[in-house]
Protein backbone atom coordinates (compact mmCIF):
# COMPACT_ATOMS: atom_id res chain seq x y z
CA UNK A 1 0.00 0.00 0.00
CA UNK A 2 2.84 2.42 -1.12
CA UNK A 3 0.32 5.63 -0.93
CA UNK A 4 -0.28 5.04 2.71
CA UNK A 5 3.04 5.18 3.33
CA UNK A 6 3.69 7.94 1.76
CA UNK A 7 4.95 10.20 4.54
CA UNK A 8 8.62 9.81 6.38
CA UNK A 9 9.54 10.73 9.46
CA UNK A 10 11.23 14.31 8.67
CA UNK A 11 7.52 14.98 6.87
CA UNK A 12 5.82 13.97 9.51
CA UNK A 13 7.57 16.17 12.28
CA UNK A 14 6.99 19.32 10.42
CA UNK A 15 3.00 18.85 10.11
CA UNK A 16 2.58 17.35 13.75
CA UNK A 17 2.66 21.30 14.69
CA UNK A 18 0.03 22.13 11.97
CA UNK A 19 -1.96 18.98 12.95
CA UNK A 20 -2.18 20.20 16.18
CA UNK A 21 -4.17 23.14 14.87
CA UNK A 22 -6.36 20.93 12.30
CA UNK A 23 -7.71 18.97 14.99
CA UNK A 24 -8.71 22.17 17.35
CA UNK A 25 -10.34 23.59 13.87
CA UNK A 26 -11.55 20.21 13.00
CA UNK A 27 -13.13 20.04 16.16
CA UNK A 28 -14.86 23.66 16.05
CA UNK A 29 -15.61 22.83 11.94
CA UNK A 30 -17.78 19.86 12.92
CA UNK A 31 -19.97 21.59 15.86
CA UNK A 32 -20.87 23.58 13.36
CA UNK A 33 -21.39 20.74 10.86
CA UNK A 34 -23.62 19.11 13.40
CA UNK A 35 -25.80 22.41 13.55
CA UNK A 36 -26.61 22.80 9.58
CA UNK A 37 -28.35 19.58 9.80
CA UNK A 38 -29.40 17.37 7.00
CA UNK A 39 -31.50 14.60 5.91
CA UNK A 40 -29.58 11.93 7.77
CA UNK A 41 -29.00 13.39 10.78
CA UNK A 42 -30.39 10.83 12.94
CA UNK A 43 -28.68 7.40 13.39
CA UNK A 44 -30.27 4.51 11.71
CA UNK A 45 -30.79 0.87 13.71
CA UNK A 46 -28.01 -1.61 11.89
CA UNK A 47 -26.36 1.19 9.78
CA UNK A 48 -22.83 2.62 10.58
CA UNK A 49 -22.29 6.65 10.62
CA UNK A 50 -20.31 7.93 8.15
CA UNK A 51 -19.81 11.52 7.55
CA UNK A 52 -19.15 12.62 4.51
CA UNK A 53 -17.99 16.72 3.01
CA UNK A 54 -18.87 18.58 0.69
CA UNK A 55 -16.79 21.49 -0.10
CA UNK A 56 -19.69 23.41 -2.71
CA UNK A 57 -23.51 22.95 -1.65
CA UNK A 58 -24.45 19.47 -1.69
CA UNK A 59 -27.82 20.06 -3.76
CA UNK A 60 -26.21 20.45 -7.12
CA UNK A 61 -26.33 17.88 -10.02
CA UNK A 62 -21.75 17.32 -9.74
CA UNK A 63 -22.93 15.18 -6.58
CA UNK A 64 -25.58 13.30 -8.47
CA UNK A 65 -23.82 10.01 -7.54
CA UNK A 66 -23.84 10.57 -4.16
CA UNK A 67 -27.31 11.79 -4.11
CA UNK A 68 -28.24 8.88 -5.66
CA UNK A 69 -26.06 6.87 -3.64
CA UNK A 70 -28.55 8.31 -0.41
CA UNK A 71 -31.67 8.66 -1.90
CA UNK A 72 -32.27 5.15 -3.70
CA UNK A 73 -30.56 3.41 -1.14
CA UNK A 74 -26.50 2.11 -2.27
CA UNK A 75 -25.47 3.24 0.72
CA UNK A 76 -27.44 1.43 2.95
CA UNK A 77 -27.32 -1.78 0.68
CA UNK A 78 -23.75 -1.15 1.62
CA UNK A 79 -24.55 -1.00 5.45
CA UNK A 80 -23.98 2.93 5.90
CA UNK A 81 -25.63 6.00 6.92
CA UNK A 82 -24.37 8.87 5.05
CA UNK A 83 -24.22 12.35 6.53
CA UNK A 84 -23.75 14.83 4.16
CA UNK A 85 -22.30 17.85 5.79
CA UNK A 86 -21.08 21.05 3.80
CA UNK A 87 -17.85 22.86 5.13
CA UNK A 88 -16.93 26.33 3.00
CA UNK A 89 -13.82 25.17 1.17
CA UNK A 90 -11.14 22.54 0.48
CA UNK A 91 -8.75 23.67 3.12
CA UNK A 92 -11.28 23.16 5.83
CA UNK A 93 -12.76 19.82 4.48
CA UNK A 94 -8.90 18.66 4.77
CA UNK A 95 -8.82 20.06 8.19
CA UNK A 96 -12.09 18.55 9.32
CA UNK A 97 -10.66 15.06 7.81
CA UNK A 98 -7.38 15.05 9.82
CA UNK A 99 -9.32 15.69 12.79
CA UNK A 100 -11.75 12.94 12.20
CA UNK A 101 -14.46 14.64 12.23
CA UNK A 102 -15.43 13.46 8.53
CA UNK A 103 -14.53 10.25 6.81
CA UNK A 104 -14.42 11.72 3.51
CA UNK A 105 -14.13 15.41 1.42
CA UNK A 106 -14.33 15.52 -2.02
CA UNK A 107 -11.80 18.54 -3.08
CA UNK A 108 -10.12 18.96 -6.49
CA UNK A 109 -6.73 17.61 -7.46
CA UNK A 110 -4.41 20.81 -6.90
CA UNK A 111 -5.72 21.28 -3.23
CA UNK A 112 -4.77 17.30 -2.24
CA UNK A 113 -1.60 17.94 -4.27
CA UNK A 114 -0.82 20.80 -2.56
CA UNK A 115 -1.69 19.79 1.01
CA UNK A 116 0.45 17.04 0.84
CA UNK A 117 3.21 18.63 -0.85
CA UNK A 118 3.16 20.63 2.05
CA UNK A 119 3.28 17.48 4.55
CA UNK A 120 -0.13 16.88 5.06
CA UNK A 121 -1.05 13.48 5.95
CA UNK A 122 -3.88 12.69 3.28
CA UNK A 123 -4.54 10.42 0.31
CA UNK A 124 -5.91 10.61 -2.63
CA UNK A 125 -8.39 7.03 -2.37
CA UNK A 126 -10.68 7.70 -5.49
CA UNK A 127 -10.78 9.57 -8.54
CA UNK A 128 -14.48 10.69 -9.36
CA UNK A 129 -14.71 13.29 -12.37
CA UNK A 130 -11.31 12.55 -14.10
CA UNK A 131 -11.67 14.54 -17.43
CA UNK A 132 -10.16 17.96 -16.45
CA UNK A 133 -12.05 20.39 -14.66
CA UNK A 134 -16.25 20.46 -14.34
CA UNK A 135 -15.64 24.25 -13.04
CA UNK A 136 -16.52 27.11 -15.53
CA UNK A 137 -16.23 30.44 -15.50
CA UNK A 138 -18.94 33.01 -16.30
CA UNK A 139 -19.54 36.49 -17.58
CA UNK A 140 -21.19 38.70 -19.53
CA UNK A 141 -21.64 39.17 -23.08
CA UNK A 142 -20.54 42.61 -23.13
CA UNK A 143 -17.59 42.02 -21.03
CA UNK A 144 -17.19 38.14 -21.96
CA UNK A 145 -14.16 36.45 -20.53
CA UNK A 146 -13.20 33.99 -23.00
CA UNK A 147 -9.50 33.84 -22.60
CA UNK A 148 -6.50 33.55 -20.29
CA UNK A 149 -5.32 36.76 -21.01
CA UNK A 150 -8.90 38.56 -20.43
CA UNK A 151 -8.82 37.68 -17.19
CA UNK A 152 -6.28 39.76 -16.61
CA UNK A 153 -7.11 43.05 -13.71
CA UNK A 154 -10.91 41.22 -13.63
CA UNK A 155 -12.76 41.01 -9.91
CA UNK A 156 -13.76 37.44 -10.13
CA UNK A 157 -16.21 35.05 -7.73
CA UNK A 158 -14.72 32.30 -5.94
CA UNK A 159 -16.38 29.94 -3.62
CA UNK A 160 -13.09 30.39 -1.01
CA UNK A 161 -10.17 32.52 -0.84
CA UNK A 162 -8.42 28.15 -0.94
CA UNK A 163 -9.64 25.78 -2.69
CA UNK A 164 -10.26 24.78 -6.41
CA UNK A 165 -11.89 27.43 -7.30
CA UNK A 166 -8.35 29.53 -6.69
CA UNK A 167 -6.28 26.92 -7.84
CA UNK A 168 -8.13 26.70 -11.38
CA UNK A 169 -7.49 30.28 -11.96
CA UNK A 170 -4.38 30.45 -11.05
CA UNK A 171 -3.16 27.64 -13.54
CA UNK A 172 -5.56 29.76 -16.64
CA UNK A 173 -3.48 32.81 -15.79
CA UNK A 174 -0.08 30.88 -15.81
CA UNK A 175 -1.39 30.08 -19.45
CA UNK A 176 -1.00 33.38 -21.00
CA UNK A 177 2.09 34.37 -18.62
CA UNK A 178 0.20 36.27 -15.52
CA UNK A 179 0.55 35.59 -11.83
CA UNK A 180 -2.30 34.52 -9.41
CA UNK A 181 -2.54 38.62 -8.25
CA UNK A 182 -3.19 38.94 -11.94
CA UNK A 183 -6.70 39.61 -10.96
CA UNK A 184 -9.13 40.45 -7.64
CA UNK A 185 -10.67 36.99 -5.72
CA UNK A 186 -14.03 37.77 -3.99
CA UNK A 187 -15.75 34.77 -2.01
CA UNK A 188 -19.32 34.66 -3.07
CA UNK A 189 -22.03 32.02 -3.75
CA UNK A 190 -21.91 29.83 -6.09
CA UNK A 191 -25.23 30.25 -7.68
CA UNK A 192 -27.12 30.94 -10.66
CA UNK A 193 -28.23 34.24 -8.54
CA UNK A 194 -24.85 35.61 -8.42
CA UNK A 195 -25.17 36.18 -11.97
CA UNK A 196 -26.87 39.49 -10.78
CA UNK A 197 -23.34 40.60 -9.28
CA UNK A 198 -22.01 39.88 -13.16
CA UNK A 199 -24.70 42.26 -14.88
CA UNK A 200 -24.85 45.03 -12.28
CA UNK A 201 -20.83 44.85 -13.51
CA UNK A 202 -19.77 44.66 -9.30
CA UNK A 203 -18.19 41.42 -10.41
CA UNK A 204 -16.59 40.46 -13.58
CA UNK A 205 -17.38 37.15 -13.76
CA UNK A 206 -17.55 34.11 -11.07
CA UNK A 207 -16.15 30.07 -11.10
CA UNK A 208 -18.98 27.88 -10.95
CA UNK A 209 -20.25 23.81 -11.35
CA UNK A 210 -21.05 22.86 -14.74
CA UNK A 211 -24.66 22.15 -14.01
CA UNK A 212 -24.60 25.78 -12.75
CA UNK A 213 -23.18 26.96 -15.66
CA UNK A 214 -25.60 25.11 -18.00
CA UNK A 215 -28.68 26.56 -15.89
CA UNK A 216 -27.37 30.19 -16.88
CA UNK A 217 -26.81 29.33 -20.36
CA UNK A 218 -30.36 28.37 -20.17
CA UNK A 219 -31.83 31.38 -17.98
CA UNK A 220 -29.78 34.56 -18.65
CA UNK A 221 -29.34 34.97 -22.83
CA UNK A 222 -26.44 37.34 -21.41
CA UNK A 223 -24.17 34.53 -19.62
CA UNK A 224 -21.02 33.63 -21.37
CA UNK A 225 -18.96 30.60 -20.05
CA UNK A 226 -15.50 29.65 -20.97
CA UNK A 227 -14.17 25.69 -19.95
CA UNK A 228 -10.83 26.29 -18.25
CA UNK A 229 -10.57 22.77 -19.47
CA UNK A 230 -9.77 24.34 -23.36
CA UNK A 231 -6.46 25.67 -21.37
CA UNK A 232 -5.42 23.59 -18.37
CA UNK A 233 -5.13 19.56 -17.37
CA UNK A 234 -6.06 19.85 -13.70
CA UNK A 235 -9.59 19.76 -12.80
CA UNK A 236 -10.08 16.17 -11.21
CA UNK A 237 -12.12 15.90 -7.92
CA UNK A 238 -11.24 12.47 -5.39
CA UNK A 239 -11.89 11.29 -2.14
CA UNK A 240 -9.77 12.26 0.09
CA UNK A 241 -9.07 10.52 3.86
CA UNK A 242 -6.22 10.90 6.08
CA UNK A 243 -3.93 8.23 6.28
CA UNK A 244 -4.51 7.15 9.54
CA UNK A 245 -8.42 6.67 8.44
CA UNK A 246 -6.88 4.85 5.72
CA UNK A 247 -4.83 2.34 7.59
CA UNK A 248 -7.23 1.98 10.13
CA UNK A 249 -9.10 -1.36 9.49
CA UNK A 250 -12.81 -0.46 10.28
CA UNK A 251 -12.18 3.04 8.64
CA UNK A 252 -10.56 1.05 5.44
CA UNK A 253 -13.45 -1.03 5.08
CA UNK A 254 -15.97 1.74 5.15
CA UNK A 255 -13.97 3.85 2.45
CA UNK A 256 -14.12 0.53 0.24
CA UNK A 257 -18.00 0.41 1.23
CA UNK A 258 -19.21 3.74 0.46
CA UNK A 259 -17.04 3.85 -2.70
CA UNK A 260 -19.26 0.35 -4.04
CA UNK A 261 -22.16 2.44 -3.51
CA UNK A 262 -20.70 5.15 -5.40
CA UNK A 263 -19.73 3.03 -8.50
CA UNK A 264 -23.34 1.34 -8.18
CA UNK A 265 -25.11 4.77 -8.64
CA UNK A 266 -22.89 6.19 -11.35
CA UNK A 267 -23.82 2.82 -13.27
CA UNK A 268 -27.45 3.36 -12.73
CA UNK A 269 -27.08 6.85 -13.60
CA UNK A 270 -25.21 5.73 -16.67
CA UNK A 271 -27.94 3.30 -17.77
CA UNK A 272 -30.48 5.73 -17.00
CA UNK A 273 -29.13 7.36 -19.74
CA UNK A 274 -31.81 6.13 -22.22
CA UNK A 275 -35.05 7.38 -19.88
CA UNK A 276 -33.45 10.72 -20.14
CA UNK A 277 -32.15 10.32 -16.53
CA UNK A 278 -35.93 10.07 -15.09
CA UNK A 279 -35.24 7.53 -12.83
CA UNK A 280 -32.05 9.46 -11.78
CA UNK A 281 -34.34 12.71 -11.59
CA UNK A 282 -36.98 10.66 -9.61
CA UNK A 283 -34.28 9.20 -6.86
CA UNK A 284 -32.70 12.83 -6.54
CA UNK A 285 -35.89 14.76 -6.12
CA UNK A 286 -37.39 12.49 -3.19
CA UNK A 287 -35.20 14.36 -1.06
CA UNK A 288 -33.38 17.69 -2.50
CA UNK A 289 -34.17 20.76 -4.65
CA UNK A 290 -31.28 20.31 -7.11
CA UNK A 291 -31.23 23.18 -9.61
CA UNK A 292 -31.38 22.55 -12.76
CA UNK A 293 -32.94 18.80 -11.91
CA UNK A 294 -36.45 20.02 -13.80
CA UNK A 295 -34.62 21.24 -17.12
CA UNK A 296 -34.40 18.21 -19.25
CA UNK A 297 -31.86 19.97 -21.28
CA UNK A 298 -29.65 21.13 -18.57
CA UNK A 299 -29.91 17.56 -16.62
CA UNK A 300 -29.34 15.43 -20.10
CA UNK A 301 -25.74 17.40 -20.37
CA UNK A 302 -24.48 17.77 -17.40
CA UNK A 303 -25.03 14.28 -16.87
CA UNK A 304 -23.80 12.73 -20.32
CA UNK A 305 -20.54 15.61 -19.24
CA UNK A 306 -20.36 13.74 -15.81
CA UNK A 307 -20.48 10.40 -17.12
CA UNK A 308 -17.95 10.93 -19.60
CA UNK A 309 -15.86 12.51 -16.62
CA UNK A 310 -16.13 9.04 -14.55
CA UNK A 311 -15.30 6.91 -17.26
CA UNK A 312 -12.50 8.77 -18.28
CA UNK A 313 -9.87 6.27 -18.25
CA UNK A 314 -12.62 3.22 -19.01
CA UNK A 315 -16.20 1.99 -17.71
CA UNK A 316 -13.87 -0.51 -15.51
CA UNK A 317 -12.35 1.66 -13.55
CA UNK A 318 -14.93 3.83 -11.78
CA UNK A 319 -13.24 5.60 -9.23
CA UNK A 320 -9.58 4.59 -10.49
CA UNK A 321 -7.42 7.73 -10.21
CA UNK A 322 -5.33 7.83 -13.99
CA UNK A 323 -1.23 8.29 -13.35
CA UNK A 324 -0.93 10.20 -16.22
CA UNK A 325 -3.19 12.58 -15.79
CA UNK A 326 -2.41 12.67 -12.00
CA UNK A 327 1.20 13.62 -13.17
CA UNK A 328 0.71 15.57 -15.61
CA UNK A 329 -1.46 17.87 -12.90
CA UNK A 330 1.52 17.81 -10.81
CA UNK A 331 3.91 19.06 -13.91
CA UNK A 332 1.73 21.63 -14.72
CA UNK A 333 1.56 23.08 -11.05
CA UNK A 334 4.74 22.61 -10.93
CA UNK A 335 5.54 24.40 -14.17
CA UNK A 336 3.07 27.73 -12.60
CA UNK A 337 5.00 27.62 -9.25
CA UNK A 338 2.05 26.56 -7.28
CA UNK A 339 3.72 23.07 -6.08
CA UNK A 340 7.68 22.37 -5.08
CA UNK A 341 8.96 20.34 -8.22
CA UNK A 342 11.07 17.53 -8.05
CA UNK A 343 8.38 15.13 -6.33
CA UNK A 344 6.69 11.83 -6.50
CA UNK A 345 2.80 12.52 -7.12
CA UNK A 346 2.59 8.77 -7.58
CA UNK A 347 3.03 8.22 -3.88
CA UNK A 348 0.04 10.56 -3.26
CA UNK A 349 -3.43 8.08 -4.39
CA UNK A 350 -4.01 4.56 -4.15
CA UNK A 351 -6.34 2.81 -6.09
CA UNK A 352 -7.03 -0.11 -3.78
CA UNK A 353 -10.13 1.30 -2.85
CA UNK A 354 -11.45 1.77 -6.04
CA UNK A 355 -10.96 -1.95 -7.33
CA UNK A 356 -14.13 -2.60 -9.65
CA UNK A 357 -16.85 -3.98 -8.24
CA UNK A 358 -19.10 -7.04 -9.08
Amino acid sequence: MTALKQLNGSAARRFSRARRLCVALGATAMLLLTACGGPSDSGTAGLQDVTFLTNVPTADLTFAPELVAQTCGEFEKEGLNVKFQYINGAPAGIQAVLAGSALLVRPGDTDTMQSIATGAPIVNVGAVQKAGSTLRIVSHRNRPLTTAASLAGKTMGVGSTGGSTKVTLDLVLATAGLKPEALNRQVVGLTPAVFNLVQAGKLDGYVVSLATALTLQAQQPDAVVFNPASVITAGSNNYITSVDQARDPAKADQIRRYERAIQASMRFIMADKATGYAETKKCIASQYDVPGLDDETVLRQSLDTYAAAWTANGPDALLQTDPTAWQRTYDDMARAGLIAGGQDPSRWYTNEFATASP
